[in-house]
């Protein structure tokens, strides 16, 4: 429930408002020219996702990390460095040369917080995932270098895995590699996106699930966070019900990328569809997703009657919730 409970309140912020920090030169705005810039120096991407006008942590990281020549000399031999700002001043959102872009990656790579810095190829592929973190510039480059040796050998085994499927006759025993591997992995496992691409065949090798590779794919892909509408629909077809617990999934990947109102509407309309049937697998996730739908309800969306209802659903859930969740349901309409 890691990214039910930092999108509760509608926000993801991480301290209080501070003053917005100064343009430096030697980060890239735009994610596309930086990543032109990667691919004709061969060199990879260093992505900062920060609030730079009130995330604390973001600017703590910039003051005490990145602003530094001691960080920036050795990163910038391996790296293009990109900062993908998400204000809130209008000054500062004034100086962000495409927002709309700059969401479509947050959306893209399931950034649930800030500061995350991704580690990526210049095709966009992640290795690696940093954030804020004590010990000044010289642990950063230390602790910087180490994640990439690292990263960069995964993608080295998953390649090993994509060329096999290539150059296979018979490509449903590589398929079905690809599917167990992602079931160990989540969204900020190294590699995800390459190996979800390789599950995604499936649904085309199996188009109506007549041996049941599609239905692996199609929960591999959900548990893991790289479900695309596609698969959501697909979801919902082969599991209507939720008697599969795939219905579940989708609702638990509509609660994962909340970011705003809209989004939050959206989960909450899922989770009441959900409530509905009755049919649950994890019935302490469920009644988790419910009690942050009755907390957004009974908050920012300022609705409350539609709080009260989806409490009372999720307290006749059978299934115990951790304290501090269980604290925040009994809170509303009691």
């Amino acid at each position: 429930m890691k990214n039910i409970l930092l999108t509760a309140g509608l926000a993801l912020a991480c301290a209080a408002a501070a003053p917005a920090q100064d343009d430096h030169s030697d980060w890239y705005a735009d994610f596309d020219k930086a990543a032109a810039v990667a691919k004709e120096q061969g060199k990879d991407l260093f992505v900062d996702f920060t609030g730079s006008d009130w995330c604390g942590w973001c600017i703590k990281l910039d003051d005490e990390v990145f602003r530094h020549e001691a960080f920036l000399k050795p990163a910038k031999e391996k790296f293009v460095l990109v900062a993908l700002d998400f204000p809130n001043g209008e000054e500062a959102k004034a100086k962000v040369p495409n927002p709309e872009r700059n969401a479509e990656l947050q959306a893209k790579y399931g950034i649930a917080g800030f500061p995350t810095c991704l580690l990526m190829t210049a095709d966009g592929v992640v290795f690696g995932r940093m954030g804020y973190q004590e010990g000044g510039p010289d642990r950063y480059v230390v602790d910087l270098r180490d994640k990439t040796v690292t990263g960069k050998k995964v993608l080295a085994e998953l390649s090993k895995l994509k060329k096999a499927y290539q150059e296979a006759e018979d490509k449903r025993p590589v398929i079905e590699e690809a599917i167990a591997k992602l079931e160990s992995m989540d969204p900020e496992s190294t590699g995800v996106a390459l190996v979800a691409d390789l599950v995604m065949k499936a649904v085309k090798m199996d188009p109506e699930n007549e041996s049941g590779l599609k239905l692996k794919a199609v929960k591999a892909l959900l548990a893991s966070g790289q479900a695309s509408d596609e698969i959501f629909a697909a979801a919902r077809k082969m599991d209507g019900d939720n008697k599969k617990g795939l219905l579940e999934k989708v609702v638990q990947a509509k609660f994962s990328v909340v970011r705003d109102e809209a989004s939050a509407k959206a989960a909450v309309k899922e989770i009441e569809a959900l409530l509905a049937l009755g049919t649950f697998h994890d019935a302490v996730e469920v009644k988790t997703m419910a009690t942050m739908a009755a907390m957004w309800c009974n908050g920012p969306l300022e609705q409350a009657e539609r709080a009260v209802a989806i409490a009372t659903k999720a307290r006749a859930i059978e299934a115990e919730l951790d304290p501090r969740t269980q604290g925040m349901l009994d809170q509303i309409g009691e």
